[in-house]
């Protein structure tokens, strides 16, 4: 069965790629990955702000909220403060390794993770220290409530 994620993140992918290549040959790889990394980003936040996600909403919501990522998850604490989750199985991660793009595979999927949060949850510190798309055997997402 096809995920609609996956098959859009991939269609996506075959104009993101050659776009970043030819960025990083005029500007470099560095500035290329954070343009487009931001851009990314925004749409990311912009999308969930049209799903209805409220700011500062407990990280467990967007779990329960039925977006389906082709994804496996291990919820491994949660509480009113603090939450986490490690991805065990990602085929973000499979298909960008297949195609050996996992860097510009990151940038797409993993890279949003950080601005992402910092805009939709200002409250909350996110960390993650490691993704499969890294070659790890799980993404370590976790969410701590900040001291007001």
């Amino acid at each position: 069965m096809s995920n609609k994620i996956l098959e859009a993140v991939k269609t996506q992918s075959k104009v993101v790629i050659p776009i970043v290549k030819a960025l990083e040959k005029e500007i470099g790889k560095k500035r290329a990955h954070q343009i487009v990394g931001e851009a990314i980003a925004g749409a990311y936040v912009a999308h969930r702000k049209r799903r209805g996600f409220d700011a500062n909403s407990h990280p467990r919501i967007e779990l329960e909220s039925g977006l389906d990522f082709p994804v496996e998850r291990k919820v491994v604490q949660d509480d009113e403060s603090q939450f986490g989750h490690d991805i065990t199985s990602c085929q973000f991660a499979e298909y960008f390794r297949s195609i050996g793009e996992q860097e510009i595979g990151a940038l797409m999927t993993c890279g949003v993770d950080f601005a992402a949060e910092e805009l939709v949850r200002p409250d909350w510190r996110f960390n993650r220290t490691q993704t499969r798309m890294q070659g790890a055997s799980h993404c370590d997402f976790r969410w701590r409530l900040k001291d007001r």
